[in-house]
């Protein structure tokens, strides 16, 4: 761009950048790299995976946060959907290697349970 007319001509355009082409620091993510990976709940011990609650099917951006909607397995006792917060409380281990996110569930996140039958 050299100059504002040729920068307002895009004004309200959508502008896509090659995946490749974006540099992210160790603690972020691409959007599309979350989706699909599975979401465990850490171990006892508060690292290392624990239970499997799901796998990220979307993400949403809500203002303060980006948030994780994780559904359940299909063999889940109880089906449903989870929203959770990507923020260090909840979110602490990210290996996009593995596929696999590891999260720690405060007390009260039961609220952020959808169920579906």
């Amino acid at each position: 761009m050299r100059d504002c007319a040729q920068a307002d001509a895009l004004k309200d355009m959508h502008i896509w950048v090659s995946a490749d082409e974006v540099q992210t620091a160790d603690d972020e993510y691409l959007w599309a790299d979350l989706i699909g990976c599975d979401v465990y709940v850490a171990g006892e011990e508060g690292d290392g995976a624990g239970e499997r609650l799901g796998t990220v099917i979307a993400l949403e951006e809500y203002g303060a946060q980006d948030t994780l909607t994780v559904r359940t397995p299909q063999h889940a006792e109880k089906a449903g959907e989870w929203l959770l917060p990507f923020i260090e409380d909840v979110v602490r281990d990210v290996d996009l290697k593995s596929r696999r996110i590891i999260v720690v569930l405060p007390e009260g996140m039961d609220a952020c349970f959808t169920p579906k039958s």
